[in-house]
């Protein structure tokens, strides 16, 4: 049996491997690992995709995905477990030492559910400024950092891999994190969840789709990207409604696209009516991570 092809409506690693299996009928994909791991409030599943096929399958490059999954981020006991936790992802990925690190807030800081980045990059501790004119004042070991906010091409004209890239020719950072809203296909995670990757970003890919990567190719340096689900797509939604209600994944890529030809779904991008809550949650867990793995 030939493996359907399938137009995924998520920026989400891990959902697109489950979407794959279902559309499919397969256990496992070839190429990609899964592992996770459970704790008392939140739940962590890596994806390692290590060849071609993979990639191909779930249409993302040959890397990592983690993904942390709240139940409900509003009522965390413990939000310092999953900064921790956040944490040592990211110095697994960043190397311990004095190479410079450039943090981008992608998204528009107008609208709210694309305002992540911007919020991110406020609560970031700066020290490029300072090494550079009064360094005695900071310990030997700090770590050179900078940030910026290139906003987005609707606004600007530019597009933001062309503004990081010329940003990296000056600043020279050993790493550059980006940090961006993402789509997913679960109203449940919207807000709820963070996606790390080792494999640069397409700003606003799951919406325009019209946007050039950011990786190591137009950096010069190392991309991580960390992402939050802040909006899921009305087709999505009403697709997930009727999966439920007549309990069948038969033909559900087919009736996806019918439902979202019939919402007109490239208009109309749902996020939750606390969403500003949300995001001051998720930016002071990120920013919070950021800083103490430097």
């Amino acid at each position: 049996m030939s493996e359907k092809k399938y137009s995924y409506n998520t920026d989400m690693a891990d959902e697109r491997v489950d979407e794959y299996k279902v559309i499919n009928n397969m256990s496992s994909i070839d190429g990609i690992e899964i592992n996770e791991e459970k704790y008392d409030e939140f739940k962590i599943t890596q994806v390692d995709v290590k060849n071609e096929n993979g990639a191909n399958a779930i249409d993302k490059k040959i890397g990592k995905y983690i993904t942390f999954e709240m139940e409900n981020i509003k009522f965390l006991d413990d939000r310092q477990k999953v900064i921790d936790k956040l944490k040592e992802f990211l110095k697994q990925l960043i190397v311990q030492g004095k190479d410079s690190v450039l943090v981008v807030g992608l998204g528009n800081m107008y609208v709210t559910p694309d305002a992540l980045g911007s919020k991110v990059v406020k609560g970031i501790d700066v020290t490029r400024h300072i090494l550079k004119l009064t360094k005695d004042i900071l310990s030997e070991d700090t770590r050179e950092v900078s940030a910026i906010c290139p906003g987005v091409m609707g606004n600007t004209g530019i597009q933001t891999s062309e503004i990081i890239s010329s940003i990296s020719k000056i600043v020279n950072p050993k790493y550059v994190i980006v940090i961006d809203s993402l789509m997913s296909k679960s109203i449940k995670r919207v807000g709820s969840s963070i996606q790390i990757s080792n494999t640069g970003i397409t700003p606003g890919s799951g919406i325009t789709g019209i946007n050039t990567q950011i990786d190591e190719d137009t950096t010069n340096a190392k991309v991580i990207s960390i992402g939050v689900p802040m909006v899921v797509d009305m087709a999505t939604i009403t697709n997930d409604a009727l999966n439920k209600i007549e309990n069948t994944t038969d033909e559900r890529n087919e009736r996806y696209q019918k439902i979202a030809q019939s919402l007109d779904t490239e208009n109309y991008i749902v996020t939750p009516k606390d969403i500003d809550e949300l995001i001051e949650i998720m930016s002071d867990i990120i920013s919070q991570s950021i800083n103490e793995a430097m």
